[in-house]
C-alpha cells in the first residue's frame, strides 16, 4: 500500500563549514595548472552611431572575447578599432549587401543568411573566405527549400537574428555595442552609410525622451525588449551599451525581469 505524498519541503544545506569551502576554492584556483570551465563570452558590434563612443572599451573587450559583428560594422571595426571580428553576420537580400564588406578578411567566418544576394556570397567564396549559410524563418515555401537545417525564429533585423545564432552556438554572455535602433541628429550610423537608401525618420517618445528612428528600427527595439526575457531564461546574459532607443527599452525590460524573478523567488520561499 502506497503512502500519499502531499507535501515535500526541500532544505538546502552544506556538508561542511562554509570556511572550508572558501579555503578549498582558494587553494584549487591558485594551482594554475588546471583549465577552468567558462561559458563563451562575446561582444556584438552593430553600426549604430553610439559605437563611436566606445572604441576603447571595444578594443579592451575584444582582447578576451569573441567578436561578432553585423553588416558594415565589419569594416568599421578594422578601421576605428583595429579589431578583426571572428564572425560577421549578414542577411540583406538586396545587392546593397555586397557593399558592406570592402575587403574580406582571413580568419573571419562570414555567416550569410540563405536569403542574402548571391553577389556577396560569390565574392566571398571566390576570395577563399570561410562562409557559412544560416536560415531565417520566412514562409512555408522557403522552409521547404531549406529542408531540415536549423531555422532561426522570426525577427525583423540582422542584429536580433545574430543574437539567436549566438545563443544556438553556445555563447552565454554578450555585450552589445552600436545596436541603438535610433539616429542622432548628425548621424544614422557609426560610419558613412550614404550608399544605402535611408527610410524616413519618425519621432518616437519613450519614457519622456524623444528618439529619431525608422519604423523598422523602432520595431527592432520593441521586439528586442520582448525577446530579452527569453534569452535570459535560455541561459544568456546580455548587456547593452549605448544611449539609443533599444538600450533604453532593454534597461526597462531588465528591471522588469529582475523584479519578476525576485518576486517569484520570494513566493517560492514563502510557500
Amino acid at each position: 500500500m502506497g503512502i500519499e505524498l502531499k507535501r515535500v519541503e526541500f532544505i538546502h544545506g552544506l556538508n561542511a563549514p562554509v570556511d572550508s569551502f572558501l579555503s578549498n576554492i582558494k587553494t584549487n584556483c591558485a594551482r594554475g595548472d588546471l583549465p577552468q570551465f567558462k561559458t563563451r563570452r562575446a561582444i556584438l558590434v552593430a553600426g549604430g552611431p553610439s559605437a563611436n563612443d566606445h572604441v576603447e572599451d571595444i578594443k579592451a573587450k575584444a582582447a578576451d572575447a569573441e567578436v561578432w559583428c553585423v553588416n558594415g560594422a565589419h569594416d568599421w571595426l578594422r578601421r576605428a578599432c583595429g579589431v578583426r571580428p571572428r564572425y560577421c553576420v549578414l542577411m540583406d537580400a538586396s545587392p546593397v549587401v555586397d557593399t558592406f564588406i570592402s575587403k574580406p578578411l582571413d580568419g573571419v567566418t562570414y555567416m550569410t543568411a540563405s536569403q542574402v544576394h548571391p553577389s556577396l556570397i560569390d565574392r566571398l567564396v571566390g576570395a577563399g573566405m570561410d562562409v557559412m549559410l544560416w536560415h531565417a524563418a520566412l514562409n512555408a515555401d522557403a522552409h521547404a527549400i531549406i529542408g531540415d537545417a536549423t531555422i532561426t525564429a522570426p525577427a525583423n533585423t540582422v542584429g536580433l537574428h545574430t543574437l539567436q545564432l549566438m545563443c544556438l552556438s553556445g555563447v552565454r554572455h554578450v555585450t552589445i555595442y552600436g545596436m541603438d535602433s535610433s539616429h542622432r541628429p548628425d548621424a544614422d550610423h557609426a560610419y558613412d552609410n550614404s550608399h544605402q537608401h535611408a527610410a524616413d525618420e519618425i519621432e518616437f517618445y519613450y519614457q519622456g525622451k524623444v528618439y529619431r528612428a525608422t519604423g523598422t528600427w523602432a520595431a527592432q527595439a520593441s521586439l528586442f525588449a520582448r525577446m530579452y526575457p527569453m534569452f535570459v531564461r535560455a541561459g544568456m546574459r546580455i548587456d547593452v551599451v549605448g544611449d539609443g532607443l533599444l538600450p533604453a527599452m532593454w534597461a526597462t525590460a531588465r528591471e522588469a525581469l529582475t523584479s519578476e524573478l525576485i518576486s517569484t523567488h520570494a513566493a517560492q520561499k514563502a510557500a
